[in-house]
């Protein structure tokens, strides 16, 4: 007998090895690898995006399971936290269950959703992207200060690999203050490295901002500070072929009541300066796209928005000498400027208009440039995206999401819900992904006058089309 327990004994302990072995090959790894069609593992060379809310890999999407507002009255971290972890699912073969439970419930989800991490990320300043082997993701700030405080408005950094390994918080505890003036990217610097930049308050009060850069890939750098106390910012985009930020300070020259616009390379940390400064001028950056930047510009002999192209000779002066928007007063600047088609479109921020303009300049080539209104502030709520002559938006008081056409400004709804957060969504080029609450929210048999009312926000996508039927992709808990 003795002989026979410690053979099991030992057996045992070969088990133990042989699985502590196979676990120290693998990881902690929560969920499989993500293969190609080749078998290997994904891998991205370039940052992947997909307007934030989301990332696709291979046939998998990554996503926070719930939506919560982190700067919500009353808003509780834990609860939050229960239902907006990190989930996946593989989107090659959805299916539903039709199962009742012991009270004839059907729950709605996905088979097959996988849970890869516990940290918040379903929130509204959530930036989502891959790079090599990672998912980058931003969560609500959950470090306490000194006095026991914690600003759940701030954000944190992390990532974390495909398959749920290497979850780490980018450069430890550092934090960000974030507001609706805040700007987080990440872009490819003029090394060939990768970094996420930040445009975020400077204090509490958030009458000035700074500018910060970290290193991304195989190994993260430090927090850079670029500028501090600056204005407005115009950051390089994918397509720029120029990789700086130009920004605007108040100028240190005690001579001038005036603007200063500068530049810097983010990669290096080089500051140069852009402009020739007049007495008494004013420059506000209004966006960038490519190396167009589009800035509004007065002096005492001009007012307008311009437009500047950094890929040309005298790419350095940022005074007022290619009109892009013909503007009589200080506060008709615009904002969200995107290409579309071969034009732009933009909001005006004196009557919160969308605005299409056909070319850049006012007359090029010998086409007529002038704006056109395309939506009244009446009509939307937010901005999306854009997908070639389709302007993507949602419109918070119909709890919809459409799309219109700056050729011919037709309007169409794509999907209607019963409550849906407007201004958060994913893209991936055929459909959109948007939090929404479940359209028969409670449960209610003859057996049980019990009633389960969920009032989450889970993800859907719907066909950007909207011929197709909305489809649930997180896991509902009952």
């Amino acid at each position: 007998m003795k002989v026979a327990f410690n053979l099991k004994k030992n057996i045992l302990k070969i088990f133990i090895l042989i699985f502590c072995v196979a676990l120290f090959l693998t990881g902690c790894a929560t969920v499989s690898d993500v293969k190609d069609k080749n078998g290997n593992n994904i891998y991205f060379n370039d940052i992947t995006y997909f307007q934030g809310q989301i990332a696709i890999v291979g046939d998998y999407l990554y996503y926070g399971n719930s939506y919560t507002a982190s700067d919500a009255e009353n808003f509780d971290y834990h609860s939050a936290e229960e239902t907006g972890y990190l989930g996946r699912l593989n989107l090659s073969n959805i299916s539903y269950s039709t199962k009742e439970d012991e009270d004839g419930y059907v729950n709605p989800s996905p088979i097959g959703t996988e849970w890869v991490n516990g940290r918040f990320v379903g929130f509204q300043n959530q930036y989502m992207f891959a790079l090599g082997e990672y998912l980058y993701f931003t969560s609500a700030n959950a470090h306490s200060t000194s006095s026991g405080e914690i600003d759940y408005t701030q954000i944190s950094l992390f990532r974390i690999k495909f398959n749920g390994d290497g979850f780490e918080e980018l450069n430890g505890t550092s934090v960000f203050r974030f507001d609706e003036n805040s700007i987080l990217t990440a872009q490819k610097g003029s090394d060939g490295n990768n970094y996420i930049i930040l445009y975020v308050p400077a204090d509490e009060d958030s009458s000035s901002y700074n500018l910060y850069s970290i290193r991304i890939g195989n190994s993260i750098g430090s927090v850079q500070t670029l500028a501090e106390n600056i204005t407005s910012v115009a950051i390089c985009d994918k397509d720029s072929m120029v990789k700086n930020i130009i920004f605007t300070t108040e100028s240190e020259n005690e001579n001038y009541d005036t603007t200063a616009v500068k530049s810097v390379d983010f990669a290096t940390g080089v500051v140069s300066e852009n402009n020739l400064e007049v007495h008494g001028s004013e420059t506000i950056l209004q966006g960038r796209i490519g190396d167009i930047v589009i800035y509004y510009y007065q002096s005492q002999d001009i007012r307008g928005i311009f437009y500047n192209d950094l890929s040309k000779e005298n790419n350095n002066l940022f005074n007022g000498g290619k009109e892009f928007y013909i503007t009589s007063s200080s506060d008709d600047t615009i904002s969200q400027i995107n290409k579309i088609d071969n034009g732009y479109i933009f909001i005006s921020d004196r009557n919160g208009s969308l605005i299409y303009k056909p070319t850049l300049s006012l007359v090029e080539n010998g086409t007529n440039s002038t704006p056109v209104k395309i939506l009244e502030s009446s009509e939307f709520s937010d901005i999306l995206f854009v997908d070639g002559d389709y302007v993507y938006y949602s419109y918070e008081t119909d709890n919809s999401i459409c799309r219109v056409s700056v050729k011919d400004k037709q309007k169409e709804t794509i999907v209607t819900m019963s409550s849906l957060i407007s201004g958060q969504c994913g893209f991936d080029g055929n459909y959109i992904y948007y939090y929404a609450q479940l359209e028969n929210n409670s449960n209610e048999t003859e057996e049980s006058d019990t009633e389960i009312t969920d009032t989450n926000y889970y993800l859907y996508r719907v066909d950007t089309t909207g011929t197709g039927q909305p489809q649930l992709l997180s896991k509902v808990e009952k």
